[in-house]
């Protein structure tokens, strides 16, 4: 066994003489669940040089749609034992969902990303941020059309927060209102309304514990 890895069992990838940006994924069964819950794991990235061996994604896929951008993402670090992280994930039934693992390697920089211990919990998760159930938005051509994000949980102003549309696009939020010290909100305007359409938006929020997504609601321009 290589001295840097880690003892015991869990799910890696050595990457080592691989192509800079070559992947490896990791699927969890399809999901569905009635209200906000929490996946939970740990991630180990290490190396004999101490440079990072690439980066490790998470993406929740919706509906059997895009894959779209990641919701949580770590690279450019070696991590000093295993770390745990938290994923409150607020897609409702009869919605179903897949979390999808990826690990991307680096050329020239050899080393090992890991999984291990990935759960899934009946409730929400303790330290990442949670949403409520985010409603659709109906408008007409031209129009302002805004989003109001809504989050059960404890905000830090180093917590970063945007909207992601069903193709991948993010857009940059701002915490516009912190109503208690358990609950926070924000909203974004959306900014092409000039024609008939029917698109998807989410929320999604990165905090020091994890991230939280919120459902896919609906921007219907009439």
């Amino acid at each position: 066994m290589d001295p840097v890895l880690p003892t015991g069992s869990f799910m890696m990838v050595n990457s080592s003489g691989r192509a800079s940006g070559q992947k490896a994924h990791l699927l969890l069964p399809t999901l569905k669940e009635n209200d906000t819950h929490c996946i939970d794991f740990h991630y180990y990235l290490s190396s004999r040089d101490r440079s990072s061996p690439g980066s490790l994604n998470v993406y929740v896929k919706v509906n059997g749609g895009p894959q779209g951008n990641p919701i949580w993402n770590v690279s450019g670090i070696v991590t000093e034992g295993w770390v745990k992280a938290e994923l409150a994930i607020s897609t409702f039934w009869p919605h179903f969902y897949q979390v999808i693992f990826e690990s991307v390697s680096l050329k020239g920089h050899p080393g090992y990303i890991a999984v291990d211990e990935v759960r899934v919990l009946a409730h929400p998760c303790r330290k990442a941020p949670h949403f409520l159930r985010l409603q659709n938005v109906e408008v007409n051509v031209g129009q302002n059309a805004t989003f109001q994000c809504i989050a059960g949980g404890k905000w830090s102003q180093h917590d970063k927060l945007w909207l992601q549309q069903w193709n991948g696009r993010d857009t940059a939020l701002m915490v516009t209102r912190v109503v208690n010290h358990r609950r926070f909100s924000a909203t974004v305007s959306v900014a092409d309304t000039s024609q008939r359409s029917i698109s998807k938006y989410r929320c999604v929020i990165r905090s020091d514990g994890g991230s939280g997504v919120s459902n896919y609601a609906e921007l219907i321009v009439k």
